[in-house]
Formats: C-alpha cells, structure tokens, sequence
C-alpha cells in the first residue's frame, strides 16, 4: 500500500521496527523467502533475497530474479537507497539469488551468514548453485568489514534498540548421522544446508520476532529444540520454518507465536501445514501467496499487521 513509505518515516522518528515478507512469484523451482528488515534508527536489512535462478543465456530462470523484480521496488517506494545488510539464512539460490543482481545494483554494506559450507557429495545442479553462494561470500570477505559469521550464542549489532542473538547453528553444526533415512528427492546438499540455516531472534522492547530459515520439520524436533532453552523460543512473530511446509507440532508449541507469517504460492496452499499447526496453539496465520506482502510494525510493546490482501 501506497501509506506504507509515509508510514516508515514515522515509524524512524518513533522509534518502531518493521518486518515486511516480500512476495516471492512461482517461476517453477525453488519457493523463495526475502524479509526487509527496517530499524528503529533508520538502517535496512534483509534477510534472504529470494529467488534468483541463473540460467545457460546469462538470464534468470522465468525471468525473475527477486533482487531486481521484487526487492528493489520496494526499496524504491519507501525511498532507500542502500543496504546496511544482508543476513543469508543458506545457500540455495531462492534465498541468496536475489543478491546476484542487488550486489552489481545497490550499495550493500555488509554480508552476514553461518559459514557453512557443505564438503560432501553434490550433483552438477548443487555443485553450481552451492559453489555460487561461496564465490559470492568470498568477494564479501574481501573487502574489510563487509562479511561477518556468526553461530548459536552470538548477538548482532544491528540497531541500539534491537536486541539480536543467534539461535542456530552452532559453531560445530548440525549433522545427520543416517542420511540413508532422508528421501532420494533430499540429498544432503539440500537438507544439511535447510537444518544449518542462520536462525535470528529479535527483540524490540518486549515484542520478539523469530526467523528460523528452512530447517526441516524432524531437525526442528531432533537437533533445534534439545539444543535451545524453551524461553528463547518464545515468540510473538515467527516466519513460519520452511516456507510454512515444515510444520513439527513440537516447535509451534515451544514458540507459540501470536503471528505466523509463510512465504508461500497460491498453489502451494494446500500444502501449508502452517496454517493447522500453528493456528492450533492460537497463532494467526498469513501466507504470502494468500495474502500478499506481509508487513508486521512494532513501537516495541505492541504489533500491527498489515496485508496486502
């Protein structure tokens, strides 16, 4: 909505946070998730970029690529100018291939991830869109001050207001010791990289938001819960693990958000165990494909949640 940019210039002069979940469109492959991060002191973040697919003309796949065709209009209409930071949860290429295009477009201060990189066996597909992400953070590394990695027991300084510990991964990983047991569709290249995802929980005042990433529904219950204390889950904005499609009962009872928000298509719907498990211990749950850019403002006592539809 066209209010949203007269909106963040009040919410800077307030001291207010928003998060805003970007709608990712369905160019057939991967799902996508891009939050825009904008702080009480005026500083922009994103976490994840949404989906950015290279294809074998120089072009992207369906002609999106999410860094130029949905992040940049966003920033245009709320009149930023550059990125103070870009936070990648993993590196598949519908979460950093947005950042393809934004790093040659838009000023961006600094990268932020885990430094995972995964060692073991990888198809030709996983080989490039892995190896990508890692050229990628090796130019951010070569500039002084522009790459920074953090693990569980971390705190980003973000905004003075904002208080932000890294939940997961730890420092040595999360590793899965029968991957006999995963689906064929799953190799480890996919499911490692979505259980080591950069999980980040937010605090402004008393309102907390948390950002899980892709971690999959049985690492939630097997690796994620034993290694977190209960209270630091607690939450009462999540973006919803796995695009909404990871759903462990478990996890939405140790969070038990007020607000889920998925990042979704229209055609997934259906899919979205999101909307059961985490309506079940009381959440209202949006989902981007359903409702459009998902925008959730705090003055850090109190939320609203504004949709596009």
């Amino acid at each position: 909505p066209a209010e949203w940019s007269t909106w963040s210039l009040i919410m800077q002069n307030a001291g207010r946070f928003a998060l805003t979940v970007l709608d990712i469109p369905n160019i057939g492959r991967g799902v996508g998730l891009a939050l825009v991060l904008q702080a009480p002191g005026g500083k922009t973040y994103l976490y994840d970029t949404g989906t950015g697919y290279p294809d074998a003309d120089g072009d992207w796949t369906g002609g999106l690529n999410a860094g130029r065709d949905v992040i940049a209009p966003f920033l245009e209409r709320e009149g930023i100018a550059e990125i103070d930071g870009v936070i990648i949860s993993h590196a598949h290429y519908d979460h950093f291939g947005g950042l393809i295009w934004l790093m040659d477009h838009v000023p961006i201060r600094q990268l932020i991830d885990c430094a995972y990189a995964f060692t073991g066996s990888r198809d030709a597909h996983y080989n490039e869109e892995l190896g990508h992400y890692e050229a990628l953070r090796r130019g951010f590394a070569d500039r002084p001050g522009a790459y920074q990695a953090v693990w569980a027991g971390d705190t980003l300084g973000l905004d003075p207001q904002l208080k932000v510990d890294v939940i997961a991964p730890p420092r040595c990983f999360f590793e899965e010791p029968h991957p006999e047991l995963r689906p064929e569709k799953n190799p480890a290249a996919h499911y490692l990289l979505n259980s080591n995802s950069l999980m980040l929980r937010i605090q402004h005042g008393s309102v907390v938001f948390l950002l899980p990433g892709d971690i999959e529904k049985e690492d939630q219950v097997r690796f994620l819960l034993p290694s977190v204390s209960p209270e630091t889950l607690k939450c009462d904005v999540l973006v919803a693990p796995g695009h909404g499609l990871h759903s462990a009962p478990e996890f939405a009872e140790a969070t038990r958000p007020d607000v889920t928000v998925a990042s979704l298509f229209p055609d997934w719907l259906g899919s979205c165990t999101a909307r059961t498990v985490f309506a079940a211990v009381g959440s209202e749950v949006y989902v981007t494909g359903a409702n459009g850019d998902v925008r959730i403002e705090s003055d850090g006592k109190s939320w609203r949640v504004t949709a596009e539809r």
